[in-house]
């Protein structure tokens, strides 16, 4: 069995990702393009996913982009 490279810093890449979630809602905060409220449902409620295109290839074919076994980034709201 061979490991997928990018499942061993996948860890990493979501925690980067989410940091530069969290810099790009706190500089539209900070130039007034978006109140407190919407950065606290952004920061709460959107959140950064990677998935292998493969994982979803029906949903996936929509997009059309890249071969299945590349990797993307989602940002995608969960609601309670």
């Amino acid at each position: 069995m061979q490991i997928d490279s990018n499942l061993v810093s996948l860890e990493a890449d979501i925690k980067n990702a989410n940091t530069v979630k969290e810099i790009v809602i706190g500089r539209l905060l900070e130039d007034k393009i978006i109140t407190e409220e919407q950065a606290k449902t952004y920061t709460e409620k959107w959140q950064v996913i990677v998935f292998k295109k493969g994982w979803f290839t029906r949903w996936f074919e929509s997009f059309k982009r890249g071969e299945p076994s590349d990797y993307s980034y989602k940002l995608v709201q969960f609601e309670d």
